[in-house]
């Protein structure tokens, strides 16, 4: 089996998925790497909430399908930062939700589209992959093809 590229979305249109480098703190975004900075120190809430919003669907749908507890992310908008493990599924939404808008059209084409059992990928809901990272690589892989103009 060899190595599959996976499509990767830009920088600048994952940092407007979060709602711009003002939402997302302090430090500089010039690179994916300062998003181990952004996981490190807590994804700010509303800027994983706008790219929630962003997605047309339901909080709890999308939050529960990352793998988020709704009592932990109520526990969190108080103090408001995620902890490590979510600020880095967020990280993994927000790529995703960024590729799916390029390759289905809107940011709601690719809500609906993560919510829909897909046969490139066995038959899994895309949104439910994200909970880790080879899961979110495959998802990546199967918009990548779509932005190609492949089956997805």
């Amino acid at each position: 089996m060899g190595l599959q590229m996976v499509q990767r979305a830009p920088l600048e249109e994952v940092i407007e998925v979060f709602g711009g480098r003002e939402g997302l703190g302090p430090g500089s975004l010039t690179s994916f790497f300062d998003f181990d900075r952004v996981i490190h120190e807590g994804m700010p809430v509303p800027a994983f909430r706008h790219a929630v919003e962003s997605l047309g669907q339901s909080e709890k749908t999308v939050v529960e399908g990352i793998g988020i507890s709704r009592t932990t992310l109520s526990r969190r908008k108080r103090s408001g930062r995620l902890g490590f493990v979510d600020s880095e599924r967020a990280v993994r939404l927000g790529t995703v939700i960024a590729l799916g808008k390029a390759a289905l059209g809107s940011t709601a084409a690719a809500g609906r589209w993560l919510l829909k059992p897909n046969a490139a990928l066995g038959g899994a809901v895309p949104i439910g992959l994200l909970q880790t990272d080879v899961g979110a690589r495959q998802v990546e892989a199967v918009l990548g093809r779509a932005l190609l103009g492949g089956y997805s």
